[in-house]
């Protein structure tokens, strides 16, 4: 009986973050010439059967005019996207006799109808998958080569046209087109160019939103239009420490998912500002086959900045209860269930009445007590309960204008990483990066309150104006009011602080 050749090449694939390695198989048999894919493939899979006919007849390589059966394997999970393009192709030259690559090297990228090799999404996830595997190479595309060298202790191999593959391989190709590699783009300037300074007569809310940086809390701010809402939130990025090495890997390999470049890895938290008119697919993420990263996942490690949180849709709103809570989104469908991390902090704004006017001049406000009501219970108990700062801002004086901002971003950057330090040492073997992660157990354990003030929260949470997380809320912040002080632990001031930010917005 005559041997079978079968050609051989490693890939991955992706669910959400994680990546699943796969082996593809192709193998020549006589019979009707045909090309069937199998193992669970998509659309965009089989696609690649004609990307690669025409690709093999670009570099001027016979197609095997035989029976061409491919097989991705594990065969009983599902594959889909384009990465498999060269995997496929790189399994059919061995099957076709050619040399192998070698049993440690992965394959990744997606044909076009010439031949050449374009980039794809996800490389980063997938090679450091790889590199769990113990995978020491990688070809990639040359598109994605800055974004592959990202991942250390690889040999990366960046191509951009199936010649150069070929001729990897010993296989007889026309000419090789030279290796271009594009060059990275350079970083842009414009969010150094957003400054605190710029907000003037708004030092409460400042502070309010220092405490929140500090400690990864979530902030509400409520506020008659223009009044600075959107201004502070877009400089909350600014005065935020630099994302950890483990944090700043996270957030690229979430872009690499979503299809954006990834040239060097980000050192600055990331900003997702969805509009409210967004479904709640559009926020936790979604879509057929295997879900896509949403809002909440992109914003993470960063902020989520919801303007005009009240007119957000009340099952969008209900949608971030879990995530508020957990830090990550699981996602299920029928071919895939997948989990996205979504450890983001939340900055609302809203107008304090539907017509916007209630904190201006007495009188100026056109809505009615059950506008103002209605206009409040769309937020919903649950997720005001998980929101930890309320802020309330009002329109600055004349006086306060021409005075201009009383800080900069820089300085109240240097004041958080120094309580993010504190945070980090107090909390080393609790896992948590920041207060907003300690534990309800960890808080009962550590903080201190006087009796007076342990009475007046034990009866606030049994006449029901507060609940269990909620005290769990004032405690974690007051522990952040302290690293701001530079005190070693909270005082009752520091708890009487956490509960007036609290409930400062409801006033």
């Amino acid at each position: 009986m005559p041997r079978v050749l079968v050609g051989r090449a490693r890939t991955v694939s992706l669910q959400g973050l994680l990546a699943q390695p796969v082996l593809v198989e192709a193998v020549l048999a006589s019979g009707l010439p045909n090309f069937t894919i199998v193992g669970l493939a998509d659309a965009a899979v089989n696609e690649a059967r004609e990307r690669l006919r025409s690709g093999f007849h670009a570099i001027g390589q016979r197609w095997p005019n035989q029976r061409l059966t491919v097989n991705l394997s594990p065969a009983d999970i599902t594959k889909s996207g384009t990465a498999f393009d060269l995997g496929i192709a790189v399994a059919v030259f061995g099957a076709l006799g050619f040399s192998a690559v070698d049993s440690d090297a992965l394959v990744l990228g997606e044909l076009g109808l010439d031949g050449s090799i374009r980039g794809v999404q996800g490389v980063l996830p997938a090679l450091l998958a790889a590199q769990q595997n113990h995978i020491t190479r990688a070809i990639v595309p040359a598109a994605n080569y800055a974004e592959a060298q990202l991942v250390s202790g690889l040999e990366v191999t960046p191509v951009d046209h199936l010649a150069q593959v070929a001729r990897l391989l010993g296989a007889p190709t026309a000419d090789v087109p030279p290796l271009v590699l594009p060059e990275n783009p350079v970083a842009s300037g414009a969010a150094e160019s957003i400054d605190m300074a710029d907000v003037c007569g708004q030092e409460e809310a400042i502070w309010g939103l220092t405490v929140a940086a500090a400690g990864g809390h979530h902030a509400l701010l409520v506020g008659p239009p223009g009044v600075g809402k959107s201004m502070l939130a877009q400089r909350l990025p600014g005065i935020l420490p630099d994302l950890s090495a483990q944090a700043a890997v996270e957030v690229a390999a979430i872009r690499s998912v979503c299809g954006e470049a990834v040239t060097a890895l980000p050192r600055r938290a990331p900003f997702s500002a969805p509009h409210h008119s967004a479904t709640v697919a559009a926020l936790v993420g979604g879509g057929s086959g295997i879900p896509r990263p949403g809002a909440i996942t992109r914003a993470h490690r960063g902020i989520l900045f919801c303007d005009e949180f009240p007119e957000f849709s009340t099952s969008v709103l209900q949608a971030l209860r879990q995530p508020l809570e957990t830090g990550w989104i699981e996602l299920h469908r029928a071919k895939a269930t997948v989990r996205y991390p979504a450890r983001f902090q939340l900055i609302a704004a809203a107008n304090p009445c539907r017509c916007g006017r209630l904190y201006d001049a007495p009188g100026s406000c056109t809505c009615t007590s059950r506008d103002r009501i209605n206009y409040r219970a769309a937020l919903g108990g649950p997720v005001r309960d998980r929101i930890d700062i309320s802020l309330r801002l009002n329109r600055p004086s004349p006086a306060q204008l021409k005075s201009g901002g009383s800080v900069s971003s820089s300085q109240l950057r240097e004041k958080i990483t120094a309580a993010r330090d504190r945070q980090l040492s107090r909390s080393a073997n609790t896992g948590a990066v920041s207060n907003s992660e300690l534990t309800g157990r960890w808080l009962r354990q550590n903080t201190k309150l006087s009796s007076r003030l342990n009475q007046q929260l034990e009866q606030r949470m049994v006449s029901g104006q507060l609940s269990m997380r909620a005290i769990d809320r004032i405690l974690r912040l007051s522990w952040t009011v302290a690293d701001l002080a530079g005190r070693a632990a909270p005082t009752d001031s520091d708890v009487m602080a956490a509960m007036m930010l609290r409930g400062q917005g409801e006033q």
